[in-house]
């Protein structure tokens, strides 16, 4: 698993995205419009994105590998929307 983490504005999105071409998968997000605009800018067009929307109606392919774009923004949704719970922490175990 890739796990990249770094301060704001230091190139995360690209590398993630990069990463999700080279293993030919899909990035998650909760922003498709937003990340699909820097996924151009960058020349990406070929990037599939897909949102909650997407993955609810099963709208994506199960067999490609899935990268998660700002997972912390990801959880924090899933917990407010569903449970009404707000995210105060998290942990990352990064391997060995």
């Amino acid at each position: 698993m890739k796990v990249i983490a770094r301060p704001v504005g230091t190139g995360k999105t690209r590398e993630l995205m990069e990463a999700a071409i080279e293993a030919d998968g899909t990035i998650f997000t909760n922003n498709k419009r937003a990340l699909r605009v820097k996924a151009d800018a960058y020349g990406f067009d070929t990037l599939n994105i897909i949102d909650w929307d997407d993955l609810f109606a099963g709208d994506f392919d199960p067999e490609k590998p899935i990268f998660v774009h700002k997972l912390e923004d990801v959880m924090e949704e899933l917990l407010s929307s569903d449970y009404g719970a707000h995210m105060a922490g998290y942990s990352v175990a990064m391997e060995k």
